[in-house]
């Protein structure tokens, strides 16, 4: 299984650099100019006469030079591709001079801390040098040499703070190692893996807890159909699912909107965000954590409704294969009780295409956040992704493409290690010839 695994890893390579060209074309090949978002109708020449066009046309052009669009597409690709596997950055003179302040503060006692931050401006800085100077004489006269000395105040802790733009994985006084730099956001020049680590909790946070959901109704109501098939409850609970599963998401989250937040009908949940303005400090964490749920109901409802109808639908008819085959009927002429066949014998080889579902289940609710948060006004990824792709942010977009694939790849690896699990007959090995 191990290699099996590993050489499934592998293939996450290939495939995640075609998702990225494919990505990366269909946004430059879209219509609509990043420039032209950025400058309004002035980027067109749009209410500026004639005489202004010219300094206008200047402007255009260094804004597409900042934002490094005047490339070829080429170099533009392979230059997004190199920064998000592996970047190595040299460490400026000023943020080497942070990092000295940070590791003489590091060999101070609490105490003298403590005096440093009673004062401020130059006085502090005075009395840090003579605190510092009896440790480190050699490291006071390169910092006190520095521009980061000359311009910045000192800090009781994290005066270096690097300004990078993706996940460190080494830094030293020289350089730094850095990984998933997908560069800054057009809109506003934040980090992008920053934003998207901030609102990744959120989305997968309604995703798994929408999946939790939609298998712990979805395999019972399956089970309990294929038992009572062909029975007025069988056909009822079929026509449901099947009204269920054809409904779309957006449909549905705007109709729960219009009824459970509204005064005219039930006004029983909140209709957006995640949680109230009335929230701060002072509330206990079961108070947030109710307030939380109360916010987020009506949003995982809307996204499990249609993924439990499905697995339904699924597993009753791996339920009802199962239940014709003779190990089946050895097990009842052996005096079995109903409940000891169904549970015992015929579920666990009717979880393989249940198991298997899961592979698709994961990414269509990652796309479904769009969706989900655009209608619940919910600060996710896919929220994110629209606003995005509406401003033509060609940064955020690429990586958001990028780790949905990701988590995509790694939900199907799953599901393929999971079948091991529930029917261990099963071997990822090659056939001998």
């Amino acid at each position: 299984m191990l290699d099996y695994a590993l050489k499934r890893i592998l293939l996450f390579i290939p495939t995640l650099f075609g998702v990225t060209i494919v990505t990366f074309c269909i946004m430059h090949l879209a219509p609509g100019d990043p420039v032209d978002l950025f400058l309004g109708g002035m980027g067109r020449g749009e209410g500026i006469n004639a005489d202004e066009q010219g300094d206008m046309q200047k402007t255009r052009e260094d804004l597409r030079k900042q934002l490094g669009l005047d490339r070829p597409l080429y170099i533009q690709y392979l230059s997004w591709i190199s920064n998000t596997l592996l970047r190595i950055e040299t460490v400026t003179a000023f943020d080497r001079s942070a990092m000295i302040a940070d590791r003489l503060l590091g060999k101070l006692t609490q105490t003298e801390k403590f005096d440093l931050g009673l004062l401020d401006g130059p006085e502090r800085k005075a009395k840090f040098l003579d605190l510092a100077r009896r440790d480190a004489p050699k490291d006071i006269d390169k910092l006190t040499n520095s521009a980061f000395w000359r311009l910045k105040g000192i800090r009781l802790k994290d005066n270096y703070r690097p300004q990078t733009s993706g996940l460190t994985l080494h830094e030293s006084e020289t350089y730094r190692v850095i990984t998933l730099n997908f560069g800054r956001s057009f809109k506003d020049q934040q980090s992008v893996i920053d934003r998207i680590l901030e609102r990744m909790g959120i989305t997968l946070e309604i995703n798994f807890v929408a999946l939790i959901i939609a298998y712990l109704i979805g395999i019972p109501l399956g089970i309990y159909q294929s038992v009572k098939q062909n029975t007025p409850t069988d056909r009822s609970l079929t026509v449901i699912t099947f009204g269920l599963w054809s409904m779309p998401t957006f449909w549905v989250g705007m109709l729960l909107i219009m009824v459970f937040c509204n005064q005219e009908f039930f006004y029983w949940f909140p209709a957006s965000g995640t949680q109230s303005l009335e929230v701060n400090s002072s509330w206990s964490f079961i108070d947030r954590l109710t307030d939380h749920i109360h916010h987020m109901i009506l949003p995982i409802l809307a996204s499990t409704y249609s993924s439990f109808a499905g697995i339904s639908r699924y597993m009753r008819t791996s339920m009802l294969e199962n239940l014709r085959l003779d190990y089946v009927r050895t097990a009842r002429a052996k005096g079995l009780q109903e409940i000891v066949v169904v549970l015992r014998h015929v579920l666990r080889n009717s979880l393989i295409p249940i198991v298997t579902l899961f592979s698709y289940l994961l990414p269509g609710l990652i796309a479904g956040s769009i969706f989900i948060e655009t209608i619940f006004t919910i600060p996710g990824m896919g929220f994110l992704a629209f606003e995005s792709v509406l401003i033509r942010d060609y940064p955020m977009v690429m990586a958001l493409f990028f780790i949905g694939s990701v988590l995509s790849l790694i939900s199907i690896l799953i599901a393929d290690l999971l079948l091991k699990v529930v029917d261990p007959r099963i071997e990822f090995s090659k056939a001998p010839s």
